[in-house]
């Protein structure tokens, strides 16, 4: 039987955002930002050579409604089951950033301390930057030494808005 990747567009209050999923979970959550539409289906047709990209929402129902309680301020933890395709350490940094309470940021060096590797803070960033799923995998909550707010693929103003959404209130 053949896998199908789903997909689709929604507007969120900070711009469109492209969401897609498979029968396993959700593999794919990206800030649009008057990037190319093709970028982000070509990545999830690179992790899902063998499988049939289909744009249909319907099958990402509930993920969607999960996104839609987000944006308007309903307090949300986004434990939906995820399709992610990384190396180890990617897969340990990705569940420790699932950990980062609503509000809140933890640093790159806390994190690696976290999943038993705490001279890998830089690494730590890097595998935030290969995240595909973000909200779902929360890499806007981690932040360099400091409280300096680093990076992040969306741009640092959409970062602080997402943290500013959460209750974040800088130090």
């Amino acid at each position: 039987m053949q896998r199908t990747v789903y997909y689709t567009h929604l507007a969120s209050p900070w711009g469109s955002l492209f969401l897609a999923g498979t029968d396993k979970g959700i593999c794919a959550c990206r800030f649009m930002n008057g990037k190319d539409q093709a970028g982000p289906i070509a990545a999830v047709m690179k992790q899902n050579s063998e499988a049939l990209i289909k744009e249909d929402s319907v099958p990402l129902t509930p993920a969607i409604e999960l996104l839609r309680r987000y944006f308007s301020g309903e307090p949300e933890r986004f434990l939906y089951p995820l399709d992610l395709h990384g190396s180890t350490f990617q897969t340990r940094v990705w569940s420790a950033l699932r950990e980062i309470p609503l509000g809140t940021v933890a640093t790159y060096g806390e994190i690696a301390g976290e999943i038993g590797s705490p001279r890998a803070a830089r690494a730590v960033g890097q595998a935030c930057g290969r995240n595909q799923v973000v909200l779902f995998v929360p890499c806007h909550r981690v932040v360099a030494a400091h409280g300096k707010l680093g990076g992040f693929g969306g741009g640092l103003n959409l970062k602080k808005a997402l943290l500013r959404h959460e209750g974040w209130v800088e130090v």
